[in-house]
């Protein structure tokens, strides 16, 4: 028998509800919501907006006022117990004279883990975990993988027709998919933290790469606080063709990007002539190089055909607290990420077109000898945009997905 009621359930709804709001802008934080109740009733509810702002906890409390002595309160991650941005809301909570916690899952940050609870049990507080503990844990994912050690989490992004292809023989891709396709793909760009590209893609398509909140549904439009929250353009231009179009091309126009390179000669010389480029050391083992106030280079080893290696790619995202990872590129880079076991996730839209022969195939993923050898993703979820159909996978349990 469940040692939490009906009503416990209840109410972790409603924080996971909260913490859902968040969802868009917490990033490097995790989104956390919290209900407060008292005399069967919420009293106060609240959800961490972004970091740097009040925690959960504190929002809750600040919407309860003075009501919440005897209190219950319900979150979705344990409440933190250190002094970061912001202070302990573990002790905010003893403070204000809760008697009862429920808390979805306990957080994996070795700053916390455990000691949240402790602080609340130590001062007489009942605690009680794992309330809709895997609800909580989707909706942080990318957190969780990333403050284990394990790296950003990776999305990867297809868009192919009837007969898997994602574009003609002359290179021709816009647009396979309609409008409702390329609409909800701005939902998966806003949250992502960083968004990865090829140098072929650049140069045969010269996109944005940005987050387009007008198109947004209205709903989800609600939910973005952060409404000049852009992620990171990142390219994998291993020999530095795009130095010489800084100026022209749409990716550079506007947001912050990184030009990741293997060729270092081609970089100096770069560099020598145009004598202005600043070091940047954000962290003492990246080469990472200033261009101006919107570009940087990183210098990272190539893997043993002279390509950007991926894993040296997500290691250095990962220093820069990046914990969310959008793959969306041509067949080749993303066919990379899927053989390198990379992608925690895979979202394929196909739409109800037959390229023929000669178009290009949407995934180059390498041969295999035996079928049982084949790469297998696991079914999340089937979504009809129009005529289109959004199908998003995650990687099968028991795939090991190799950390950055």
């Amino acid at each position: 028998m469940s040692k939490f009621s009906v009503a416990d359930h209840f109410y972790m709804q409603q924080a996971l509800k909260e913490a859902r709001r968040g969802r868009f802008s917490t990033s490097p934080n995790p989104a956390v919501g919290c209900v407060i109740v008292k005399d069967g009733a919420i009293v106060g509810s609240g959800f961490h907006h972004k970091a740097g702002e009040g925690h959960a906890e504190v929002m809750a409390l600040k919407s309860a006022g003075n009501n919440v002595q005897g209190a219950c309160c319900y979150v979705t991650l344990e409440p933190c117990s250190h002094y970061g941005r912001t202070p302990p809301c573990a002790k905010a909570l003893v403070k204000a004279g809760v008697s009862r916690v429920v808390v979805a899952i306990e957080d994996p940050n070795p700053k916390v883990a455990g000691k949240g609870i402790a602080i609340l049990q130590d001062a007489g507080v009942k605690v009680e975990v794992g309330l809709l503990e895997s609800e909580a844990y989707k909706l942080n994912k990318a957190f969780f993988k990333s403050i284990q050690g394990k790296g950003p989490y990776v999305v990867a992004k297809v868009a192919l027709s009837l007969d898997a292809k994602s574009a003609l023989a002359n290179g021709e891709s816009k647009w396979i998919t309609n409008e409702k396709s390329r609409r909800f793909v701005q939902k998966i760009r806003a949250r992502a933290d960083a968004i990865i590209t090829g140098v072929n893609t650049v140069l045969a398509d010269d996109p944005h790469l940005n987050v387009r909140y007008s198109e947004l549904p209205k709903k989800v439009q609600k939910q973005c606080y952060l409404w000049n929250k852009q992620p990171l353009k990142v390219v994998l231009d291993s020999k530095g063709q795009l130095l010489d179009k800084l100026e022209s091309l749409n990716l550079f126009k506007d947001g912050q990007s990184l030009i990741v390179m293997t060729d270092k000669e081609r970089f100096k010389n770069f560099v020598f002539s145009k004598l202005q480029v600043e070091v940047t050391q954000k962290e003492d083992e990246l080469n990472l190089f200033k261009i101006n106030e919107n570009i940087e280079v990183l210098l990272v080893k190539g893997d043993e055909r002279g390509h950007v290696s991926l894993p040296e790619v997500l290691k250095a995202l990962d220093k820069f607290s990046i914990r969310r990872v959008l793959v969306e590129a041509g067949a080749t880079l993303v066919s990379r990420f899927i053989d390198e076991k990379l992608v925690d996730e895979l979202f394929v839209f196909c739409a109800p077109k037959l390229l023929g022969q000669g178009a290009r195939d949407a995934f180059i993923t390498k041969a295999k000898e035996k079928l049982a050898n084949a790469l297998e993703f696991k079914l999340k979820k089937v979504k009809t945009l129009g005529d289109d159909v959004m199908l998003k996978y995650e990687r099968k349990e028991g795939e090991e997905c190799l950390p950055g």
